[in-house]
């Protein structure tokens, strides 16, 4: 029986047992007794950086998950509307996209590149969490992101111009919300998570306009959303705070020591609004969390991993936020395609 027992935990590649707090002062050897360790396998890297390098493969791991564009082109010297099959409109004034530093108008064609941000899990594959630079929780009816270049030179929205863009929410629209554009890092990094970005309000406060259009026909659909008058390019979104007032907690998710920062992201995703926030990796507890979650939220905690050329997806249901938690998320290997397609249902 003896021998059995200890062929069979050679065969536990995780942790699935109780993690004590001692596993957060734990040292090397008695990290190395919860699990199998392998030859050369980057499963046996536990150690976690504090400050996560360019290199880790939790930045290729947002690189493979981030959508794709749509891509057009239109004379900016002249304007265009773009409207799209699932309501989605667009539309550029003659002249109001410039080159960076100069005020001239490029002329001939230039380069639009759409990038919806429409469902929670885009918000994930993008590395968008939904709020600010004080961690204040912000939710979304959606919104995009816009390039337009010429030439390989990116630019941007004349001073005084504006862009309209008129979408549909996925969800019911809600009431109250107004302009957030994105504040990137300087400069904003080609591949990978942008650990700098947060949502920054309009200066314009007002709330945006709701629009519908509503069919009788089972055949047409009907559509519900805002309409943006957009100052910017880039990442430009319909959000609004959530209730500061409600009574918050920090929760904290803890994986087996194989997950780390390096190779680990983890995320709150509301269950009735569409509100994401990150949980970010703490070095000295080797765990991730975050603070100012309202007490009784519904939410799922999912923890997204590369490990080698293995994905790991982790999902944890919360029905109800207590006052003080921690959960351990057991993460399954997938293909890159399942993830996708599970984010894409959220």
């Amino acid at each position: 029986m003896a021998d059995t027992l200890k062929v069979n935990m050679k065969k536990i590649v995780f942790i699935i047992g109780i993690l004590s707090v001692g596993f957060f002062t734990a040292c090397n050897k008695e990290l190395s007794d919860n699990f199998t360790t392998y030859n050369g396998h980057p499963l046996n890297d536990t150690i976690w950086a504090r400050n996560v390098p360019s290199t880790a493969s939790v930045h290729d791991l947002f690189t493979n998950l981030r959508p794709g564009f749509i891509v057009d082109s239109f004379d900016v010297s002249i304007g265009n509307t773009f409207r799209f099959g699932d309501s989605l409109e667009i539309s550029f004034g003659p002249g109001s996209a410039v080159g960076q530093g100069t005020s001239g108008v490029p002329p001939g064609m230039s380069k639009l590149e759409i990038m919806p941000l429409k469902r929670k899990g885009d918000f994930i594959r993008t590395y968008r969490p939904t709020t600010d630079s004080k961690q204040n929780l912000l939710e979304t009816g959606g919104g995009y992101f816009l390039r337009v270049s010429k030439d390989n030179q990116e630019l941007t929205l004349f001073k005084g111009a504006t862009l309209k863009i008129k979408f549909n929410d996925v969800d019911t629209p809600k009431q109250n919300m107004q302009v957030f554009y994105g504040q990137e890092g300087i400069p904003a990094p080609i591949k990978g998570i942008d650990t700098s970005f947060f949502w920054v309000r309009d200066f314009d406060t007002t709330a945006l306009p709701l629009w519908y259009t509503f069919s009788n026909n089972p055949l047409v659909p009907s559509y519900f959303g805002y309409e943006i008058l957009s100052k910017n390019l880039r990442w430009v979104v319909a959000e609004k705070y959530l209730d500061s007032t409600r009574p918050k907690t920090k929760i904290t998710a803890i994986l087996s020591p194989n997950f780390t920062n390096k190779n680990t992201a983890v995320f709150a995703v509301f269950a009735n609004s569409k509100t994401i926030v990150e949980l970010k990796g703490d070095y000295p507890s080797r765990s991730f969390n975050t603070k100012n979650i309202p007490l009784g939220t519904t939410l799922k905690l999912i923890s997204l991993s590369k490990i080698g050329g293995n994905y790991y997806l982790g999902v944890k249901d919360i029905s109800s936020v207590a006052i003080v938690t921690s959960y351990t998320i057991v993460p399954v290997e997938h293909s890159l395609s399942y993830i996708i397609s599970y984010l894409n249902k959220l």
